[in-house]
């Protein structure tokens, strides 16, 4: 790498990390509201909600000229009929006092009431010195049950229903359900949506300017009973509908966000809630998706792990079903031995983890390999632990006649698979049958694997195929109505049997619900190239350029193996691309697991060597916190450059998807989102060479597959 150029000037721009501070502070006033005839009004020092008692929608009006018009709630009954708000004849204020997060955050209610419906309630939730507020709906039934497996949150009609001002690049954010099949986000423009085509995300989505940066975030807050569906079209560059609904109703199949094969689960009670949404205006979206993540870990907080995010090596990309205790023992002695001295690590404990296929150690060589492990030690006396692999909710035999562990040959699991409203076996995905979480024999088994690991000494547990979970279907327990209870049920166990001994690292699962693992992947599998449709370091960093802010809010944002040589799968072929795909590693939160070859391939324990050996690099990744993206105009794509605040400026990181080709990459330093003063020292982290600035522009040259990580101080 090498600069061409720098001219800068004083800008001011903003606050880098607004989301983080969005829950809480000491000082507060409280909302003001007044009710009228015609209108109840709440208002706080960002915006005004106009709720108009004669029509049942609300006006949100922000003071930066953000505005929503004729939001309303309603639901699909289970009976035929369909309820809103805007059909209802008496609308009104119900006094309420309960207030969440420290006495912050106020709930008001207003309750919809006509002859022969249930009555609609409309929870809404204001924080005085927050620029969002939250919503959901609830149907009483005092005479019956009422059920629905479609319960509107938040709806918005018409083309004046949004409005933005002047947008000159607005886009609409997807964002995927889980992290299987290697979904990709997608920030796609509004301009280039047809008239009539339909736009859908999951849980959550930002729209947003992408020249200016001012944003509306909607999103699910609450996952107890739904998947929260978002529906939207666009007419000439304005987004004109958005539906934020429980009950995503997309096509069935297995290739849907969802995988599912059914539809989603009916909810019935005398007392049903929707999905409680959030609805924020920011001046930069990125601040906005970060408030959204911290107002999810205020509610459901996530698991929190003393030591950070882990490092070590994991057998999956490396070894698959040729795993053996040497190759296991091997690679473990390498990293030991010619990794840790060079910084590996930085100092963490090294875990050593055993993925699929683990079942290739009978029980003596997997006892006396976790011994092994334990007794390892590095040179500077870090420690080592072993780490294993289980899918809870999957099945991957078609012998439905295999008596079920720990059962006593009570279940057989043709019992414990998920099955349709007819009876019948749903459908596998990605090979696997779904396992019901809500069947004793499942809870059973479950309860045996934890203590079988836990007995063993495993210190980490990698889960997989989470989503299997989730599916909706016939569930043993009649109180489990919807995939997310059960899913909510299953993961609860775990956790809770876990009591905090090993590392929960969550695999292909479900965004929400969070706060049952320790780490997530960002993504689907990715290994060691730099470009691909999948499996690669760009797909992966498609997933942080738009899902950069479940990082410390939800989970430890896990990036995947970094896989060194071309006898492991798909691993890195050169020095510059092993080292991109740490980097990406690096950027994303500092977890960062080896999946090479390491105990028998010279190429990968010769590239290991070299990629690996970067002390700066580490410390970068031993503060555990993800870098977020520069610009958000790439479509389904990833960025190429990320930032976050460091102790001393801020830290840039680049990146070269095109593996064939250098690229010269200029980066206009204004759209970093920080004041910066007109001076400031550039340091290559990789090198430790520094130049000063003095423009407004940064230009590097990157090699083919080519990265790097920059540091801008002026502290």
């Amino acid at each position: 790498m090498r600069f061409l150029g720098e001219q800068r000037s004083i800008l001011k721009v903003g606050i880098f990390f607004l989301g983080l501070s969005c829950i809480s502070s000491p000082l507060r006033a409280e909302v003001k509201t007044s009710v009228s005839a015609d209108e109840i009004l709440f208002r706080n020092s960002f915006f005004t909600i106009h709720y108009m008692r004669k029509t049942g929608v609300m006006d949100v009006i922000w003071n930066d000229g953000h505005q929503l018009h004729g939001l309303s709630s309603g639901a699909q009954l289970e009976d035929g009929r369909s309820v809103t708000s805007t059909g209802y004849a008496n609308h009104g204020l119900v006094p309420s006092k309960q207030a969440m997060h420290g006495g912050s955050v106020r709930r008001y209610t207003i309750r919809s009431h006509s002859p022969g419906l249930p009555d609609l309630s409309q929870h809404i939730w204001i924080d005085e010195n927050q620029p969002w507020f939250s919503v959901d709906a609830e149907l009483n039934s005092s005479a019956n049950t009422v059920g629905t497996r479609h319960f509107d949150a938040a709806v918005l009609q018409g083309e004046d229903s949004i409005q933005m001002g002047e947008s000159k690049s607005l886009r609409i954010l997807h964002v995927p359900f889980d992290n299987d099949m290697w979904f990709r986000y997608n920030a796609a423009s509004v301009d280039g949506l047809k008239a009539g085509q339909k736009f859908t995300s999951n849980e959550a989505t930002a729209i947003y300017d992408e020249t200016g940066r001012g944003s509306l975030i909607f999103g699910s807050i609450t996952h107890d009973h739904w998947k929260t569906a978002i529906e939207a079209h666009a007419l000439n560059g304005r987004v004109v509908d958005l539906d934020i609904f429980g009950g995503i109703s997309s096509p069935t199949g297995v290739r849907t966000d969802t995988h599912d094969t059914i539809a989603h689960g009916i909810v019935r009670g005398e007392h049903i809630v929707s999905p409680r949404i959030f609805i924020g205006s920011f001046s930069d979206w990125r601040d906005g998706l970060e408030a959204y993540g911290a107002a999810n870990a205020a509610i459901h907080p996530p698991l929190r792990w003393p030591a950070g995010a882990p490092t070590g090596w994991n057998s999956w990309a490396a070894y698959a079903d040729k795993i053996d205790d040497k190759r296991y023992l091997g690679s473990a002695e390498f990293v030991r031995d010619k990794l840790v001295p060079n910084g590996f690590g930085d100092g963490r404990t090294v875990y050593v983890n055993l993925d699929a296929f683990w079942s290739k150690l009978d029980a003596v060589q997997l006892s006396d390999a976790v011994a092994a492990i334990k007794a390892m030690h590095g040179a500077d006396g870090r420690s080592f632990e072993p780490g294993i692999y289980w899918t809870p909710f999957a099945y991957w035999s078609d012998d439905l006649d295999t008596y079920v562990e720990g059962t006593n040959l009570k279940y057989r699991y043709r019992d414990i698979l998920l099955k349709g409203p007819d009876g019948s076996f749903l459908p596998k995905v990605d090979g696997g049958r779904a396992i019901d979480p809500s069947h004793p024999g499942a809870k059973t088994r479950t309860a045996y694997y934890l203590q079988q690991f836990q007995k063993l000494g495993f210190q980490y547990l990698k889960l997989d195929f989470l989503s299997h979970g989730a599916f909706e279907g016939a569930h043993y327990d009649p109180r489990i109505q919807t995939g997310i209870e059960a899913y909510n049920a299953g993961m609860k166990q775990i956790v809770d049997l876990n009591q905090g001994r090993m590392f929960l690292s969550l695999s292909i699962a479900p965004l929400f619900p969070s706060g049952y693992g320790h780490a997530r992947r960002l993504s689907c599998d990715t290994k060691g190239h730099i470009s691909g449709a999948d499996q690669s370091t760009e797909y992966m960093l498609n997933s942080l350029t738009y899902g950069w802010w479940a990082g410390g809010n939800l989970y430890i944002t896990d990036p995947d193996h970094v896989v060194l040589g071309e006898k492991a799968d798909q691993g890195a072929r050169t020095v510059d691309e092993g080292r991109s795909r740490l980097l990406s590693a690096v950027i994303s939160g500092g977890m960062i697991l080896d999946s090479s070859r390491l105990a028998d391939d010279p190429q990968g324990q010769l590239l290991a060597q070299e990629v690996y050996n970067n002390r700066r690099w580490m410390e970068v990744a031993k503060e555990g916190k993800s870098f977020r993206p520069v610009e958000g105009d790439t479509g389904d794509k990833a960025t190429n450059i990320f930032v976050r605040s460091s102790t001393h400026g801020v830290y840039v990181s680049f990146f070269n998807s095109d593996e064939k080709q250098a690229h010269k990459v200029t980066f206009p330093i204004r759209r970093i989102g920080h004041e910066i003063p007109s001076s400031f020292v550039v340091t290559d982290l990789s090198s430790g060479t520094s130049t000063r600035s003095t423009g407004e522009n940064i230009t590097i040259e990157l090699p083919p597959a080519g990265s790097t990580l920059l540091e801008l101080r002026w502290k």
